[in-house]
Protein backbone atom coordinates (compact mmCIF):
# COMPACT_ATOMS: atom_id res chain seq x y z
CA UNK A 1 0.00 0.00 0.00
CA UNK A 2 1.54 3.35 -1.09
CA UNK A 3 1.83 5.73 2.13
CA UNK A 4 2.56 9.74 1.73
CA UNK A 5 5.94 10.91 2.19
CA UNK A 6 5.39 13.19 4.80
CA UNK A 7 3.20 10.68 6.86
CA UNK A 8 5.80 8.20 7.34
CA UNK A 9 7.29 7.50 10.91
CA UNK A 10 10.69 7.96 11.11
CA UNK A 11 12.88 5.96 13.53
CA UNK A 12 15.82 7.14 15.76
CA UNK A 13 18.94 4.93 14.64
CA UNK A 14 21.08 4.08 17.92
CA UNK A 15 23.85 6.07 16.96
CA UNK A 16 21.72 9.58 17.19
CA UNK A 17 19.95 7.94 20.63
CA UNK A 18 23.12 7.75 22.06
CA UNK A 19 23.97 11.15 21.01
CA UNK A 20 20.83 12.37 22.09
CA UNK A 21 21.11 10.28 25.93
CA UNK A 22 24.42 11.84 26.00
CA UNK A 23 23.22 15.46 25.54
CA UNK A 24 20.50 15.26 28.14
CA UNK A 25 22.50 13.87 30.70
CA UNK A 26 24.29 17.80 31.43
CA UNK A 27 21.20 19.63 31.26
CA UNK A 28 19.60 17.54 34.05
CA UNK A 29 22.73 17.27 36.11
CA UNK A 30 22.94 21.37 35.49
CA UNK A 31 19.34 21.88 36.40
CA UNK A 32 20.29 19.28 39.65
CA UNK A 33 23.04 21.53 40.40
CA UNK A 34 21.47 24.59 40.11
CA UNK A 35 18.26 23.40 42.98
CA UNK A 36 21.38 22.37 45.15
CA UNK A 37 22.86 25.54 45.23
CA UNK A 38 19.74 27.67 45.76
CA UNK A 39 19.31 25.31 48.65
CA UNK A 40 22.40 25.63 50.37
CA UNK A 41 22.32 29.65 49.62
CA UNK A 42 18.90 30.14 51.21
CA UNK A 43 20.01 27.48 54.17
CA UNK A 44 23.21 29.45 54.99
CA UNK A 45 21.32 32.99 55.05
CA UNK A 46 17.82 32.16 56.65
CA UNK A 47 19.64 28.99 59.03
CA UNK A 48 16.36 26.64 58.64
CA UNK A 49 16.19 23.61 56.39
CA UNK A 50 12.67 23.72 56.20
CA UNK A 51 12.53 26.78 54.96
CA UNK A 52 15.74 26.60 52.33
CA UNK A 53 13.81 23.59 51.35
CA UNK A 54 10.32 25.80 50.60
CA UNK A 55 12.00 28.62 48.33
CA UNK A 56 13.31 25.29 46.72
CA UNK A 57 10.41 24.34 45.91
CA UNK A 58 8.77 27.17 45.28
CA UNK A 59 11.19 27.97 42.63
CA UNK A 60 13.01 24.99 41.06
CA UNK A 61 10.44 22.88 41.86
CA UNK A 62 7.91 24.76 39.86
CA UNK A 63 10.41 25.11 37.00
CA UNK A 64 11.06 21.36 36.95
CA UNK A 65 7.25 20.59 37.01
CA UNK A 66 6.80 23.02 33.48
CA UNK A 67 9.25 21.72 31.55
CA UNK A 68 8.20 18.03 32.48
CA UNK A 69 4.90 19.09 31.20
CA UNK A 70 6.49 21.04 28.07
CA UNK A 71 8.31 17.36 27.45
CA UNK A 72 5.34 15.82 27.76
CA UNK A 73 3.10 17.10 25.31
CA UNK A 74 5.89 17.93 23.13
CA UNK A 75 6.33 13.84 23.13
CA UNK A 76 2.47 13.34 21.97
CA UNK A 77 2.93 15.79 19.35
CA UNK A 78 0.86 18.65 20.71
CA UNK A 79 1.95 22.42 21.01
CA UNK A 80 3.24 23.41 24.47
CA UNK A 81 1.01 25.74 26.39
CA UNK A 82 1.63 28.88 26.85
CA UNK A 83 1.01 28.77 30.58
CA UNK A 84 3.71 26.20 31.21
CA UNK A 85 6.51 28.07 28.18
CA UNK A 86 5.45 31.11 30.78
CA UNK A 87 5.80 29.20 33.84
CA UNK A 88 9.37 28.39 33.07
CA UNK A 89 10.55 31.80 33.06
CA UNK A 90 8.37 33.11 35.74
CA UNK A 91 9.37 30.53 38.59
CA UNK A 92 12.88 31.24 37.62
CA UNK A 93 12.46 34.82 38.01
CA UNK A 94 11.15 34.38 41.31
CA UNK A 95 13.78 32.34 42.73
CA UNK A 96 16.33 35.12 41.25
CA UNK A 97 14.32 37.54 43.28
CA UNK A 98 14.01 36.05 46.74
CA UNK A 99 17.71 35.50 46.61
CA UNK A 100 18.42 39.44 45.90
CA UNK A 101 16.36 39.85 49.26
CA UNK A 102 18.15 37.20 51.35
CA UNK A 103 21.88 38.19 50.06
CA UNK A 104 23.37 39.73 52.85
CA UNK A 105 26.12 41.75 49.94
CA UNK A 106 26.20 43.04 46.60
CA UNK A 107 28.28 40.29 45.45
CA UNK A 108 25.89 37.53 47.14
CA UNK A 109 23.50 39.17 45.65
CA UNK A 110 24.75 38.41 42.05
CA UNK A 111 25.55 34.55 43.00
CA UNK A 112 21.95 34.21 44.28
CA UNK A 113 19.96 35.79 41.43
CA UNK A 114 21.38 33.79 39.38
CA UNK A 115 21.96 30.49 40.67
CA UNK A 116 18.07 29.35 39.99
CA UNK A 117 18.22 30.14 36.43
CA UNK A 118 19.86 27.10 36.05
CA UNK A 119 17.29 25.29 35.96
CA UNK A 120 15.71 27.13 33.58
CA UNK A 121 18.19 26.15 30.97
CA UNK A 122 18.64 22.98 32.00
CA UNK A 123 14.28 23.02 31.27
CA UNK A 124 14.20 24.82 28.07
CA UNK A 125 17.32 22.12 26.81
CA UNK A 126 15.56 19.26 27.73
CA UNK A 127 11.93 20.09 25.89
CA UNK A 128 13.78 21.82 22.54
CA UNK A 129 15.53 18.79 22.17
CA UNK A 130 12.49 16.83 22.97
CA UNK A 131 10.64 18.87 19.91
CA UNK A 132 13.21 18.06 17.75
CA UNK A 133 12.80 14.75 18.27
CA UNK A 134 9.23 14.44 17.81
CA UNK A 135 9.42 16.72 14.41
CA UNK A 136 12.23 14.11 13.07
CA UNK A 137 10.13 11.19 13.54
CA UNK A 138 6.38 12.29 12.47
CA UNK A 139 7.80 15.27 10.09
CA UNK A 140 5.42 17.49 11.53
CA UNK A 141 6.35 20.57 13.44
CA UNK A 142 3.60 21.28 15.86
CA UNK A 143 4.97 24.44 17.14
CA UNK A 144 5.73 26.28 13.84
CA UNK A 145 2.05 25.09 12.82
CA UNK A 146 0.85 26.87 15.87
CA UNK A 147 2.89 29.79 15.73
CA UNK A 148 1.93 30.05 11.85
CA UNK A 149 -1.96 29.42 12.54
CA UNK A 150 -1.84 32.50 15.14
CA UNK A 151 -0.17 34.87 12.50
CA UNK A 152 -3.00 33.73 10.01
CA UNK A 153 -5.71 34.47 12.49
CA UNK A 154 -4.37 37.92 13.33
CA UNK A 155 -3.49 38.66 9.51
CA UNK A 156 -6.90 37.58 8.71
CA UNK A 157 -8.79 39.81 11.46
CA UNK A 158 -6.77 42.84 10.74
CA UNK A 159 -7.41 42.49 6.95
CA UNK A 160 -10.70 42.44 7.79
CA UNK A 161 -10.63 45.25 9.82
CA UNK A 162 -8.37 47.59 7.13
CA UNK A 163 -11.50 46.80 4.60
CA UNK A 164 -14.80 47.48 6.21
CA UNK A 165 -13.84 49.26 9.81
CA UNK A 166 -15.61 52.83 9.88
CA UNK A 167 -12.75 54.65 11.08
CA UNK A 168 -9.97 55.43 8.55
CA UNK A 169 -7.06 55.67 10.87
CA UNK A 170 -8.54 52.03 12.14
CA UNK A 171 -7.62 51.00 8.88
CA UNK A 172 -4.95 52.35 8.18
CA UNK A 173 -3.75 50.84 11.65
CA UNK A 174 -4.45 47.71 10.77
CA UNK A 175 -3.43 47.34 7.28
CA UNK A 176 -0.40 48.15 8.39
CA UNK A 177 -0.18 45.75 11.11
CA UNK A 178 -0.96 43.06 8.53
CA UNK A 179 1.93 43.99 6.42
CA UNK A 180 4.21 43.50 9.67
CA UNK A 181 2.32 40.05 9.85
CA UNK A 182 3.10 38.88 6.87
CA UNK A 183 6.92 38.80 7.33
CA UNK A 184 6.85 36.52 9.90
CA UNK A 185 4.46 33.66 8.13
CA UNK A 186 6.06 30.69 7.50
CA UNK A 187 8.74 31.31 9.81
CA UNK A 188 10.51 28.38 10.99
CA UNK A 189 7.93 25.75 8.76
CA UNK A 190 10.22 22.98 7.32
CA UNK A 191 7.50 21.98 5.24
CA UNK A 192 6.42 25.28 3.99
CA UNK A 193 10.19 26.05 2.86
CA UNK A 194 10.35 22.77 1.39
CA UNK A 195 6.73 23.41 -0.68
CA UNK A 196 7.82 27.08 -2.08
CA UNK A 197 11.22 25.81 -3.06
CA UNK A 198 9.40 22.88 -4.80
CA UNK A 199 7.25 25.10 -6.79
CA UNK A 200 10.26 27.76 -7.79
CA UNK A 201 12.36 24.71 -8.70
CA UNK A 202 9.33 23.89 -11.46
CA UNK A 203 9.10 27.60 -12.13
CA UNK A 204 12.97 27.51 -12.56
CA UNK A 205 12.91 24.81 -15.34
CA UNK A 206 10.46 25.96 -17.22
CA UNK A 207 11.88 29.71 -17.56
CA UNK A 208 15.29 27.90 -18.41
CA UNK A 209 13.73 25.87 -20.85
CA UNK A 210 12.19 28.89 -22.67
CA UNK A 211 15.64 30.78 -22.74
CA UNK A 212 17.13 27.95 -24.05
CA UNK A 213 14.93 27.64 -26.57
CA UNK A 214 14.99 31.20 -28.12
CA UNK A 215 18.62 31.52 -27.92
CA UNK A 216 19.24 28.11 -29.82
CA UNK A 217 16.52 28.39 -32.61
CA UNK A 218 15.43 32.17 -32.10
CA UNK A 219 11.97 31.25 -31.60
CA UNK A 220 9.52 30.38 -28.79
CA UNK A 221 7.74 27.99 -30.52
CA UNK A 222 9.01 25.35 -32.29
CA UNK A 223 9.77 25.54 -35.81
CA UNK A 224 7.64 23.40 -38.38
CA UNK A 225 9.74 22.29 -41.61
CA UNK A 226 6.75 21.46 -44.09
CA UNK A 227 4.00 23.97 -43.42
CA UNK A 228 0.18 22.73 -43.47
CA UNK A 229 -1.49 23.49 -46.56
CA UNK A 230 -4.26 26.18 -46.15
CA UNK A 231 -7.29 24.64 -46.00
CA UNK A 232 -10.55 26.20 -47.64
CA UNK A 233 -13.71 27.17 -46.08
CA UNK A 234 -17.17 26.09 -46.85
CA UNK A 235 -17.64 29.96 -48.11
CA UNK A 236 -15.19 30.16 -51.03
CA UNK A 237 -16.78 29.52 -54.68
CA UNK A 238 -13.70 27.80 -56.12
CA UNK A 239 -12.77 24.55 -56.87
CA UNK A 240 -10.08 23.03 -54.94
CA UNK A 241 -7.19 20.88 -57.39
CA UNK A 242 -4.15 20.95 -54.63
CA UNK A 243 -2.63 17.95 -53.27
CA UNK A 244 -5.73 17.22 -51.76
CA UNK A 245 -9.14 16.43 -51.89
CA UNK A 246 -11.69 18.61 -51.04
CA UNK A 247 -15.91 18.96 -50.62
CA UNK A 248 -17.88 21.31 -50.94
CA UNK A 249 -19.14 20.26 -47.22
CA UNK A 250 -15.53 21.48 -45.84
CA UNK A 251 -14.14 18.08 -45.23
CA UNK A 252 -10.27 18.13 -46.73
CA UNK A 253 -7.70 15.79 -46.91
CA UNK A 254 -4.50 16.18 -47.42
CA UNK A 255 -1.68 14.31 -49.09
CA UNK A 256 1.27 13.35 -46.94
CA UNK A 257 3.77 14.26 -49.42
CA UNK A 258 3.76 17.96 -50.27
CA UNK A 259 6.67 17.90 -52.94
CA UNK A 260 4.38 15.40 -54.95
CA UNK A 261 0.95 15.69 -54.59
CA UNK A 262 -1.30 13.61 -56.07
CA UNK A 263 -3.77 15.22 -58.56
CA UNK A 264 -7.01 13.45 -57.39
CA UNK A 265 -10.30 14.20 -59.05
CA UNK A 266 -12.29 16.95 -57.47
CA UNK A 267 -15.64 15.48 -58.84
CA UNK A 268 -16.97 13.30 -56.14
CA UNK A 269 -17.18 16.77 -54.12
CA UNK A 270 -20.30 17.63 -56.19
CA UNK A 271 -22.47 14.70 -54.79
CA UNK A 272 -25.76 16.35 -53.43
CA UNK A 273 -25.78 14.87 -50.23
CA UNK A 274 -22.33 16.40 -48.71
CA UNK A 275 -23.00 19.83 -50.11
CA UNK A 276 -23.88 22.42 -47.24
CA UNK A 277 -23.63 25.70 -49.02
CA UNK A 278 -26.86 27.73 -49.69
CA UNK A 279 -25.52 29.10 -52.80
CA UNK A 280 -24.29 27.84 -56.15
CA UNK A 281 -20.08 28.78 -56.82
CA UNK A 282 -19.32 31.13 -59.55
CA UNK A 283 -17.96 28.89 -62.32
CA UNK A 284 -15.67 30.84 -64.80
CA UNK A 285 -16.99 30.59 -68.57
CA UNK A 286 -14.32 27.62 -69.57
CA UNK A 287 -15.25 25.60 -67.32
CA UNK A 288 -18.86 23.50 -67.53
CA UNK A 289 -21.73 23.41 -65.79
CA UNK A 290 -22.17 19.91 -63.89
CA UNK A 291 -25.75 19.02 -63.59
CA UNK A 292 -26.07 15.55 -61.72
CA UNK A 293 -22.97 13.72 -60.00
CA UNK A 294 -21.05 11.09 -62.32
CA UNK A 295 -20.90 7.91 -61.33
CA UNK A 296 -17.14 7.11 -60.93
CA UNK A 297 -14.69 4.02 -62.14
CA UNK A 298 -13.03 2.12 -58.77
CA UNK A 299 -10.13 3.90 -60.19
CA UNK A 300 -9.62 7.03 -62.43
CA UNK A 301 -6.52 7.67 -64.63
CA UNK A 302 -5.11 11.41 -65.37
CA UNK A 303 -6.97 11.22 -68.67
CA UNK A 304 -10.64 11.54 -66.94
CA UNK A 305 -10.35 14.24 -64.67
CA UNK A 306 -9.70 17.78 -65.96
CA UNK A 307 -6.27 18.36 -64.48
CA UNK A 308 -3.40 18.75 -67.00
CA UNK A 309 -0.97 15.26 -67.68
CA UNK A 310 1.93 16.29 -66.17
CA UNK A 311 3.77 13.04 -66.84
CA UNK A 312 7.40 13.11 -67.96
CA UNK A 313 7.67 16.93 -67.17
CA UNK A 314 10.27 17.91 -64.89
CA UNK A 315 9.62 19.38 -61.02
CA UNK A 316 9.77 23.56 -62.33
CA UNK A 317 7.36 22.55 -65.35
CA UNK A 318 5.00 20.67 -63.01
CA UNK A 319 4.63 23.37 -59.94
CA UNK A 320 4.32 26.34 -63.00
CA UNK A 321 1.48 23.74 -64.55
CA UNK A 322 -0.45 23.07 -61.54
CA UNK A 323 -0.47 27.58 -60.34
CA UNK A 324 -1.63 28.26 -64.35
CA UNK A 325 -4.62 25.72 -63.86
CA UNK A 326 -5.59 26.80 -60.76
CA UNK A 327 -5.30 30.57 -62.10
CA UNK A 328 -7.31 29.51 -64.93
CA UNK A 329 -10.32 28.26 -62.50
CA UNK A 330 -10.23 31.75 -61.02
CA UNK A 331 -8.65 31.15 -57.77
CA UNK A 332 -6.73 33.63 -56.17
CA UNK A 333 -3.43 32.96 -55.32
CA UNK A 334 -0.80 34.56 -53.59
CA UNK A 335 2.52 33.88 -52.65
CA UNK A 336 2.06 32.41 -49.30
CA UNK A 337 -0.62 30.45 -50.96
CA UNK A 338 1.32 29.40 -53.56
CA UNK A 339 4.25 28.57 -51.19
CA UNK A 340 2.05 26.22 -49.29
CA UNK A 341 0.74 24.82 -52.06
CA UNK A 342 3.80 23.10 -54.04
CA UNK A 343 6.03 22.90 -50.16
CA UNK A 344 8.49 25.37 -50.98
CA UNK A 345 9.68 28.43 -50.05
CA UNK A 346 8.30 31.73 -50.58
CA UNK A 347 10.82 33.67 -52.80
CA UNK A 348 10.61 30.03 -55.10
CA UNK A 349 6.60 30.41 -55.16
CA UNK A 350 6.79 34.00 -55.97
CA UNK A 351 8.66 33.21 -59.28
CA UNK A 352 6.57 30.10 -60.20
CA UNK A 353 3.43 31.97 -59.50
CA UNK A 354 5.10 34.72 -62.20
CA UNK A 355 5.83 32.30 -64.99
CA UNK A 356 2.31 30.46 -64.12
CA UNK A 357 0.30 34.53 -65.12
CA UNK A 358 3.12 34.82 -67.78
CA UNK A 359 1.91 31.77 -69.25
CA UNK A 360 -1.72 32.61 -68.75
CA UNK A 361 -1.36 35.82 -70.91
CA UNK A 362 0.62 34.13 -73.75
CA UNK A 363 -1.66 31.70 -74.19
CA UNK A 364 0.77 29.03 -74.52
CA UNK A 365 -1.62 26.15 -73.76
CA UNK A 366 0.83 24.28 -71.05
CA UNK A 367 -2.29 24.48 -68.54
CA UNK A 368 -4.71 22.45 -70.50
Amino acid sequence: MNTDHTSEQRQLTRGQIVAFTAATIPMIAVGVGGGIGTYANAKAQLGSGQTALGMLAAGEGATLIAAIVMIAVTMLGQAAPRTARAALWLFPIAASVMGLVIAPAFREAVIYALTPLAMTAAAEGASFVARRIVTYTTRTDMEAQRRNSELMRRIAFHQAQAQRHPWKWVRNRSELTAWRLMRKVGSGDAQLGSGLINVQRTRLTDGADSALLLMLTGSREPITTHPEPRALTTGEPTRETEPSTVSLGGHTTHDSEPTTPHLADPRPALHTSDQRISREPVLIPSEPTLTKAPTLAPETTPSETDEPDLTGVDEKERQITVLAHRLRSGESLTKTTAAQLLGVSPATAGRRLKDARDRITEGTGLYL
